[in-house]
């Protein structure tokens, strides 16, 4: 993460804004051991270190009784969103869960006073997607995220280039007009393709009510997906609107392209016609879910996880120091950090981690503006997306800022999301190269801006996996059960990766299914 705090006067037109990077040091790092110490502190292994501006929601909830003493059903291990579910799930369910995310959940992180989002604002509309609307039902997520957020956009995104600026307000009039002054007679085109993305992603649904294990294995499990998927599948709108879907696939699923049509027809359509506003996004979203399994009686512990051993029907780890003992565990992490949970492991061990090998090939990184509001057209919107840039989109939201302290600030805050090589690693070069992008869109843009910042891996960013090439290819990624061992279970977004955080819930669904199996105790009283 970097952080840069520009000078707050406005410069004179023809001269460049001074940059000076801001440095914070971390209450824990403040002292050091005294060298007369006579004997070393005690070996454990911390937690992954997070940058000392993030600040959590609430204080982990760990039981009185030691962990090693305690009997839990199942342990979900890691911060992706589908673990969170799971857990909310069966913990509501009757079920011991322990949760395990491996760093201090956060939605919002403090950067020199102001307060940013640990992921970009925009969601898909999940109660719109018939997968995942029953679990939040039955979680009870519906008057959360109300509450929560700042509802649906009041439109599709706009779409901004170099000669375009198309808002896409919800009102057919106005967006009819909007449609014929940008686009002239390519208008009527546009606005049918629009209206068609209402039921573009309608076909999968038959596969989201019950679905089947991706990827299919054996002759009848192939035959059964094929009775479910779409066939032939819907055809992507052309012009302006099938562009804009394509460029959003990659920040709403974490497998694109020909093997996984649903990425662009079912998860980008339902995020670029009514987006949801959330202040954190997906990390808000995961922290509603833990919030939830807490109050159904789960366990929570931000202590890092080592050493997971797999027994014949029960699975053991390391927790800070503590060996804990679970029926069944939950990986909901990415794939490296699978492999290293399993380091040093037997031949179960490598095999889970072999199975979760799945290779990351780009990121979602952010990059965050404080800018005046004078700095910023009145038109823009506060979802856009940017096309034309020859280094690829952006995702921009724009939304008032605010301070860490409560003040009231008049500043707008610009997250900007942009899809990287999963290498990338230089954050003065993502920042440069979304400024670069802005300009011709946000004229003296640059001028008003009095804080930057970046996050190259968000916690709660898409990975993208690599998909196998060839035209007749094998779609990919992890199913909810392990091949290796039914006592392992994967809810990380590597699981139905086309169909992005639906097809988080649907891992979610998924293993709290298996779980409520293997206990066998399938009628449980909710808590």
């Amino acid at each position: 993460m970097s952080d840069t705090t520009r000078k707050s006067e406005t410069p004179a037109e023809g001269t460049s804004t001074s940059t000076s990077t801001s440095s914070s040091t971390s209450p824990s790092s403040s002292t050091s051991p005294s060298p007369s110490t006579s004997r070393p502190p005690p070996v454990a292994v911390p937690p992954p270190p997070r940058p000392p501006s993030f600040v959590a929601r609430r204080i982990p909830t760990l039981p009185d009784k030691p962990l090693q003493r305690r009997v839990y059903d199942v342990a979900v291990i890691g911060p992706d969103l589908g673990g969170a579910a799971t857990a909310a799930l069966l913990a509501k369910r009757g079920l011991r869960v322990l949760m395990a995310p491996l760093s201090q959940a956060v939605v919002t992180r403090d950067s020199d006073g102001w307060l940013l989002p640990a992921a970009h604002p925009m969601i898909p509309p999940l109660r719109q997607l018939s997968g995942s609307i029953f679990a939040l039902d039955e979680l009870g997520l519906a008057a959360d995220l109300q509450r929560q957020s700042a509802g649906t956009a009041t439109g599709a995104f706009q779409l901004l280039g170099e000669e375009l600026r198309l808002s896409l307000p919800a009102d057919g009039l106005r967006r009819r007009a909007e449609l014929r002054r940008e686009l002239g007679e390519d208008a009527a085109a546009a606005e049918a393709a629009l209206e068609a993305l209402d039921t573009l992603g309608r076909p999968w649904d038959a596969l989201v009510s019950e679905p089947p294990p991706l990827p299919a294995r054996g002759f009848f499990e192939r035959r059964r997906l094929r009775k479910v998927l779409p066939n032939p599948l819907p055809e992507v709108p052309q012009g302006i609107v099938g562009e804009a879907l394509h460029a959003l696939a990659p920040f709403a699923a974490s497998l694109v392209g020909d093997t996984a049509p649903e990425a662009t027809a079912r998860e980008a359509a339902a995020l670029f016609r009514a987006p949801l506003r959330l202040w954190g996004g997906a990390a808000q979203l995961a922290d509603l879910l833990r919030a939830k399994a807490e109050t159904a009686g789960a366990h929570l512990t931000t202590e890092s996880c080592s050493r997971l051993r797999l027994a014949r029907k029960s699975a053991m780890f390391d927790l800070a120091g503590a060996e804990v003992q679970v029926n069944m565990v939950v990986l909901a992490c990415p794939p490296e950090t699978i492999r290293q949970l399993c380091e040093g492991g037997g031949r179960a061990e490598r095999a889970v981690a072999d199975e979760a090998q799945l290779t990351v090939e780009r990121k979602e990184a952010l990059a965050h503006f404080i800018v005046r509001a004078e700095g910023l057209p009145q038109a823009l919107e506060e979802a856009a997306l940017l096309l034309g840039d020859p280094a690829g989109p952006l995702v921009i939201s724009a939304v008032p800022a605010r301070r860490s302290r409560g003040e009231v600030a008049g500043e707008r805050l610009l997250t900007v999301g942009r899809v990287v090589d999963a290498g990338f690693s230089d954050p003065q070069a993502l920042l440069s190269s979304v400024r670069k992008a802005l300009d011709p869109v946000l004229p003296f843009f640059e001028r008003h801006v009095v804080h930057e910042s970046v996050e190259l891996d968000p916690l709660h960013g898409q990975r993208i996996l690599k998909p196998h090439e060839g035209l007749h290819s094998e779609p990919i990624g992890l199913r909810p059960v392990s091949a290796a061992h039914d006592r392992v279970l994967f809810a990380s977004r590597e699981v139905y990766p086309g169909f992005g955080l639906e097809g988080s819930i649907l891992a979610a669904r998924a293993c709290s299914a298996q779980a409520l199996e293997l206990s066998g105790r399938k009628q449980v009283s909710a808590t």
